[in-house]
């Protein structure tokens, strides 16, 4: 075939989707429509595949969490969170192992890694709907808990004596240091007092502090006088604590080190030289390793306590157990007021729910909390129990039998459980006061109206009975409905379940007697229970805290103080805060429609923090909404795909605009965002269409773009020197890939690799990882394709080919790949398709193939692709021939 006269309309640049713009207007070297290809200097090639990492996971859920963590011993672990609400950890490679199971079905989950730790919030996409947890590789503990509820008793000690033995090895004096023998074993212990009397030799008689213990039934103390023998009478210990009115309290400390806020306080009279000792000092969760024992001066109203190594005669008022109930301490002003003050743990809050969590400055800030009300005691049931009655509350003397701790049955820690007995109408019922704590502060206040959460199973054969949660006064004849969960409605055993319910209408008054009450009514089945966890009051109105930031104390991950702690971003601009990120030694903060930043100015807790506004029309409406690249961040916002790099963000996708407004926003939170710095790719996984979870990836590579500035300034189209639409190849390049991913991550490999994975959204249980060795999608046919501008261009037509009819008469492309690549042509419309024959590729070496055509039409656009598993294409090049059309040079008609 002669092709004499023709012109060649090559293609050498494939540049990226463009929909911003006709495809009668596009520039030679852009696409108006293409599909899961990925870009290279110069080619456009089939994206890479889906290679499963780990068996599918049982009953073939989503997969919504992945994150890399490294523990302390820089052991790298892929953690995963299913729609199942089970939690994983990746043991070795392609090997996971179960961490927890019972989370919230079909949550979401953003975490943050800090002293080697991961801090994991948990969520609904907006806002927590799980306790935020935290793993250190062996524990899942939640992050913060309550402190013990209840207050120890706290009394003078009658302090004891100690017969001494009979002389002559009773009292023994050498060289000014006398050495006593008691006939018992006496327990006491250097730097205490003793008075000696009765001794048979008066010289030893006295009041001396101990020097050393050599022995169980030995002590020594200085005594200047004349060497003696003696024995008989006795030793009295004397007590240091000096007279005055005192207060202490008992706080938890975790297995992490964290010191939990104060138990209610006891306070007692000393009377001077008596020690003190302590019984029903609470105990813990089973993740409590010690309480510690806080005292006040004589009276004081600062809370100190002293640790090993406690000058004598004081002692260390730590316990290093969960069991001990009744300790002994001595100790003197002196040596308490230089002791450890914890006052500000009287400030804690127990953090709640929340929808991300971020580190920054060795603290973590945490945002999309639920909203909860802090000074109710107990609530979570982990503040200890009397026997089987929580810590705060109190059993009804008629009808709170039935109620018992549960630590099988637990959201964590310990849970209260009422069981039946078939007989008795009304079992376990326990109350605590709703007027006001013992600060004063309000609980429920008067004219507003309140709501509660409680998360509830049922196990025993429990088939008969209704748990109820409600407010009570006997004077004001108050009986709100609050929770009322028949057994029928309660979910079994092996799964709680959260119910929300109005716990009161806005009361016109509140009376001294209104009550927060727990009970089972209607009989319940004999052996049968319910139990009730984590029960959380708040005002209706506000069930999230949208515009509040938690920050905990600087290397204290879950010391969160209610007050310092506290970071309030635009309360007044009604939008919710929705993700966070760290670029150049700031924190930024991303509500749904505006960006702000603060900074650690290294003097004040983070409440005194400077927080400044950077935009009032960029933001996001997910978690997983912002990423951050080579020291620039990338924002998903409902309007574009923007760029920060510390000015004022610039939309980077605003040639695929009628693309991006196809996202459905209404389910906009489920969305994300991720850099792949190694293959110079920005990944969003966005709902299409009707999708209510990411059913797109919409990609942009950007090799070629060194800096910030490059990517934002190199679209893919442009106007010349010249005032003509150009396309170039250093550019940005979009192209949807159809692939349904509810979460990736970049993560770390014990090659030293970091790799892309993406948690399935088709509820089949795996985990893919994006590679280029992979020539399907788990199996499945990748089906890119490119479709080119329609051609020729301008400029061909102004060189002489005119505007009117061609004659496409053959191709040469320049391609390498596997199987067939299928080409179609689209004469003067996209709604046009003419197939071609396909071209056979090969591979390793790409070469150049040719095809005659013969496709006539004013302006042709070109489809080339592959459509089977194991095929692919990688084009470099794209040449039609063509000339005016010899035969009909104009249509004739329409």
């Amino acid at each position: 075939m002669s092709i004499a006269g023709s012109i060649d309309a090559a293609i050498d640049v494939f540049g990226g989707l463009v929909t911003d713009m006709s495809p009668a207007d596009l520039p030679p070297g852009v696409s108006p429509d293409c599909a899961d290809v990925g870009f290279t200097a110069g080619a456009v090639n089939t994206r890479p595949g889906l290679l499963s990492v780990f068996t599918a996971l049982a009953s073939n859920p989503t997969v919504n969490y992945l994150k890399t963590y490294a523990t302390l011993n820089a052991t790298l672990r892929l953690l995963l969170l299913d729609s199942n609400g089970v939690l994983y950890k990746e043991t070795a490679p392609g090997t996971l192992a179960q961490i927890a199971s019972g989370l919230t079905a079909g949550a979401y989950a953003k975490s943050a890694t800090l002293f080697g730790r991961e801090y994991i919030a948990i969520s609904d996409g907006k806002a927590g709907s799980d306790l935020p947890r935290q793993f250190d590789d062996a524990n899942f503990d939640r992050v913060s808990q309550v402190g013990p509820a209840g207050a120890p008793t706290a009394v003078d000690t009658t302090e004891g004596s100690f017969t001494i033995a009979a002389a002559p090895n009773g009292a023994i004096r050498a060289s000014n240091v006398v050495t006593m023998v008691t006939a018992v074993v006496h327990n006491l212990l250097a730097g205490q007092t003793v008075i000696i009397a009765g001794v048979t030799d008066a010289s030893f008689n006295g009041t001396f502090t101990i020097a050393s213990v050599p022995g169980a039934t030995t002590f020594t103390y200085a005594q200047a006088a004349a060497d003696a023998t003696s024995g008989g009478g006795t030793a009295t210990l004397q007590g240091n604590i000096s007279p005055g009115q005192r207060s202490v309290v008992v706080i938890f400390k975790t297995r992490q080190g964290y010191l939990t806020a104060p138990s209610p306080i006891a306070t007692w009279a000393a009377a001077g030289n008596r020690r003190v000792t302590i019984s029903n000092i609470p105990t813990g969760p089973s993740n409590v390793v010690a309480r510690i024992l806080a005292f006040t001066g004589a009276g004081g109203g600062s809370y100190f306590y002293l640790g090993a190594g406690a000058p004598p005669p004081s002692l260390s008022m730590v316990i290093q157990d969960n069991t001990t109930t009744t300790a002994t301490f001595d100790f003197t002003d002196v040596a308490l007021l230089a002791g450890t003050n914890v006052d500000y743990l009287f400030r804690l809050v127990e953090l709640g729910e929340c929808a991300g969590v971020i580190d920054y400055a060795d603290r973590l800030f945490w945002w999309g909390e639920r909203a909860k009300q802090n000074n109710w005691l107990n609530l979570t049931f982990d503040g200890g129990f009397s026997g089987g009655v929580p810590l705060g509350w109190s059993a009804d003397t008629t009808f709170g039998a039935g109620g018992s701790k549960d630590t099988t049955n637990a959201i964590w820690g310990h849970a209260y459980r009422v069981t039946g007995n078939g007989a008795t109408a009304t079992r376990g019922l326990i109350a605590q006061t709703a007027v006001a704590d013992a600060n004063g502060v309000t609980r429920i206040a008067a004219n507003t109206d309140y709501s509660l959460r409680a998360r509830v199973l049922k196990g025993g054969g429990l088939a008969q009975g209704t748990l109820h949660v409600h407010l009570f006064s006997i004077s004001l004849g108050i009986n709100t409905a609050g929770l009322q969960l028949t057994a029928a409605q309660a979910p079994a055993s092996g799964g709680f379940a959260e119910f929300t319910a109005q716990l009161s209408a806005p009361l016109g008054a509140v009376p001294g007697d209104l009550v927060l009450r727990v009970f089972t009514d209607g009989t319940p089945t004999n052996n049968g229970y319910f139990v009730v966890d984590n029960i959380e009051i708040y005002p209706t109105a506000q069930p999230v805290n949208a515009s509040l930031v938690r920050a905990s104390r600087t290397n204290d991950p879950e010391t969160y103080d209610g007050i310092a702690g506290l970071l309030s971003l635009a309360p007044a601009n009604g939008q919710a805060i929705r993700a966070a990120f760290k670029l150049r030694e700031r924190l930024y903060f991303v509500k749904e429609r505006s960006l702000y930043a603060t900074e650690d100015d290294g003097v004040n807790e983070p409440a005194l923090w400077t927080i400044s506004e950077i935009s009032r029309a960029v933001g996001t409406p997910s978690a997983h909404g912002v990423d951050v690249g080579e020291d620039w961040a990338v924002i998903l916002d409902r309007s574009g795909l923007y760029l920060f790099g510390g000015g004022e963000p610039v939309k980077i996708s605003q040639e695929i605009q009628p693309t991006w407004d196809s996202i459905n926003w209404s389910a906009g939170h489920t969305s994300w965002v991720r850099v792949d710095t190694r293959n110079k790719r920005i990944l969003c996984g966005v709902p299409i269409g009707a999708a209510t979870a990411p059913n797109r990836i919409l990609a942009l590579d950007y090799r070629g773009l060194d800096s910030a500035g490059e990517i934002v300034a190199r679209p893919p189209v442009h106007l010349s020197l010249a005032g003509k639409l150009v396309a170039v190849d250093r550019a940005r390049k979009w192209a949807p890939w159809f692939i349904t991913a509810n979460a990736a991550a970049l993560v770390e490999r014990t090659d030293g690799t970091a790799q892309m994975f993406l948690g399935n959204g088709a509820g089949n249980g795996k985990v893919f990882q994006l590679s280029v060795a992979q020539l399907s999608d788990d199996g499945a046919a990748i089906n890119g394709y490119y479709v080119t501008s329609f051609l020729p261009g301008a400029d061909l037509e102004l060189a002489g080919l005119g505007a009117h009819r061609k004659l496409f008469t053959y191709m040469t492309t320049y391609v390498e790949g596997a199987g067939l690549l299928a080409l179609t042509a689209f004469p003067n419309s996209a709604s046009q398709a003419s197939a071609l024959p396909p071209l056979a590729l090969s591979n390793p070496a790409p070469k150049d193939l040719e095809l005659p055509i013969n496709v006539t039409g004013e302006r042709v656009a070109f489809k080339f692709g592959t459509s089977a598993a194991g095929q692919w294409f990688r084009m470099q090049k794209f040449v039609p021939v063509l000339r005016t059309d010899p035969w009909a040079p104009v249509r004739g008609g329409n």
